[in-house]
């Protein structure tokens, strides 16, 4: 398998994310996809860490504690979190207790918005109500692009054990099925 450097990662997710959606049969609204899309190029950059750094419980209780304005995004962020581990990186045991604090986590933050007077944000409102078949989506999504075998390779390389470690790192990604080559 060739391991290449992706100059265009937001371009290169959004073709998994869609060709993930269009084989598992989700429907979603555009802002949706975007939100999911944006998702995954924060887990290959900086951003990406903190998704994993610390205790969704922990994240969880944070947001909840938060004042008006703030508690919004930081239940999103809770939400991403637990989207992104139970989509990348979760055990099959472990996706049961993820989907129930992102859906919560998203279903809190639309909530928060509506309340605030923002409106109710789309991408929330579907990834609460659909965050189960989100985390398919990103796991179709991986397969798809080798991503997290990816990942993972590149977090062995570097003698790292615990994947928050290195998603500040540049993000590599196999070519392998784009372009039908090993």
């Amino acid at each position: 398998m060739a391991i290449e450097a992706c100059a265009d990662l937001r371009g290169f997710f959004q073709g998994m994310v869609l060709e993930a959606m269009r084989r598992r049969r989700v429907g979603a609204e555009a802002e949706t996809t975007e939100y999911v899309t944006d998702l995954l190029v924060a887990c290959a950059g900086t951003d990406g860490a903190a998704l994993l750094d610390r205790p969704l419980v922990w994240m969880l209780d944070d947001a909840m504690a938060c004042e008006d304005g703030v508690r919004m995004h930081a239940l999103c962020a809770t939400g991403d979190a637990a989207l992104a581990r139970s989509g990348l990186f979760a055990a099959p045991d472990d996706v049961g207790y993820l989907t129930e604090v992102g859906k919560f986590a998203y279903r809190g933050a639309a909530a928060e918005a509506q309340r605030t007077g923002g409106g109710s944000p789309v991408a929330l409102v579907e990834l609460g109500e659909k965050f189960p078949e989100f985390v398919e989506v990103l796991a179709e999504a991986s397969a798809l692009g080798d991503v997290t075998k990816a990942l993972v390779r590149r977090y062995a390389a570097q003698g790292v054990d615990q994947p928050k470690r290195c998603l500040s790192s540049s993000m590599y990604v196999s070519t392998a099925s784009r372009d039908g080559r090993s």
